[in-house]
């Protein structure tokens, strides 16, 4: 699941951006930094989990993977974007990107020149350090956070109760040591001087980490002790990192 949408021009003037419901509280800012980020309108069309498929074979948008768990496919996931006018849907947040680029050269790059290669599997790249261990503690909490047609859908996916899937008790702390090592091993990659990956300018691979980094906020929950570790680690470097990104978190 991308954490950031990135829509196509619209008949209207505006782009459409299909995004998961979850709930009133959901950021949906930290889906759209790219968009912002180029200052191109947009509007917002919420999804439920178990609506997902048919909206996107509604509007002829393709498959974005295969199930991981190996389960029958296709799988149609979100952020998605549907153009009206040309009756185009992209589901992969780095072709849009791409497509952004090539449409509005005029306005800031999400790929600097010569970088498209290096940041076109930059979500990939986060998901052992990041997602991987994070997931048995991030799949819970976004299950018990969204709405109950989703909640049931999610659940519904899953044989283990998510509640039997939430680490626990000593479990808890050893497998919360584990996230905290893959975030020191994310830091690596950070000069200690630069604020975003290429350094002092703000890249598509900023705001892929940024969308995660905004995931978990939200369903983990800004005041959480799990959320208050993530800002404070490597010193203060995430917290920090999610700040600096916080302009392009409106239009």
């Amino acid at each position: 699941m991308g954490c950031h949408g990135l829509p196509i021009p619209g008949k209207s003037g505006k782009y459409i951006l299909l995004i998961p419901f979850a709930a009133d509280t959901y950021d949906t800012e930290a889906r759209s930094y790219a968009l912002n980020y180029k200052r191109i309108p947009y509007k917002v069309v919420w999804v439920e989990y178990p609506d997902i498929e048919g909206e996107m074979k509604k509007l002829g948008i393709q498959p974005t993977d295969t199930y991981p768990d190996g389960s029958p496919g296709p799988c149609y996931t979100l952020p998605a974007v549907y153009d009206p006018t040309t009756k185009r849907g992209i589901s992969d947040s780095v072709l849009v990107a791409r497509y952004l680029d090539d449409t509005y050269p005029d306005r800031p790059m999400l790929f600097p020149p010569g970088t498209r290669t290096l940041q076109a599997p930059w979500s990939d790249v986060l998901t052992w350090p990041f997602v991987a261990p994070m997931l048995q503690f991030m799949m819970p909490a976004t299950t018990w956070f969204v709405n109950p047609p989703s909640e049931k859908f999610l659940r519904a996916r899953n044989p283990i109760p998510m509640e039997e899937v939430y680490p626990s008790g000593e479990k808890k702390v050893v497998e919360w040591q584990k996230v905290e090592k893959g975030f020191a091993k994310m830091e690596k990659w950070f000069e200690k001087e630069d604020t975003f990956i290429c350094g002092k300018t703000v890249t598509f691979a900023d705001f892929a980490l940024g969308a995660y980094l905004m995931w978990a906020k939200c369903v983990l929950g800004p005041d959480s002790e799990e959320w208050k570790d993530i800002t404070s680690w490597n010193n203060g470097r995430w917290g920090k990192f999610l700040q600096s990104l916080e302009k392009y978190e409106k239009f």
